[in-house]
């Protein structure tokens, strides 16, 4: 994880600076699983029951780490066992998304605010306790979302 963090995409265009061909540059960025981007596959990963507490602790941290260097953000709730964590960065490494580079961070939300398919467990679960006035609807999906 180490190496692939020093492999980093970067930005042609100079770090601190505005340049409409940024845009370009984005739009050059294809979606592809982060497994690519990372240039590690999620078969070297051993599945979470497979390791101790110590190594999940360590392999959730390293993943972050990781993603950090490519911008990426998790949205975990504070507490959330290294278990957990490491369980869904490593299922993310098929997920296809889009680097893009130059430090704009991209924030990855597991959750879909349907408590009763939280990927956090209903212990974790941040939107449980949302009730209908703090609900509000998605005009694409017809979703209702936390505001």
């Amino acid at each position: 994880m180490h190496q692939a963090a020093l492999r980093v995409p970067k930005s042609k265009i100079p770090e601190g600076t505005f340049d409409p061909d940024y845009q370009d540059e984005l739009e050059e960025s294809a979606n592809r699983p982060m497994s690519q981007w990372f240039g590690l596959e999620k078969e070297q990963f051993p599945p979470s029951e497979k390791l101790t507490s110590e190594q999940l602790e360590l392999m959730a941290d390293e993943f972050e780490k990781l993603w950090e260097a490519y911008s990426f953000e998790p949205d975990f709730p504070e507490e959330l066992p290294a278990k957990r964590r490491y369980e869904l960065m490593r299922d993310y490494l098929d997920h296809p998304t889009q680097h893009w580079p130059g430090g704009w961070v991209h924030h990855f939300e597991f959750c879909d605010y349907e408590p009763e398919n939280c990927p956090f467990g209903s212990e974790f679960c941040w939107c449980k306790d949302f009730d209908d006035d703090d609900l509000i609807v998605n005009p694409k999906s017809g979703d209702e979302l936390p505001f």
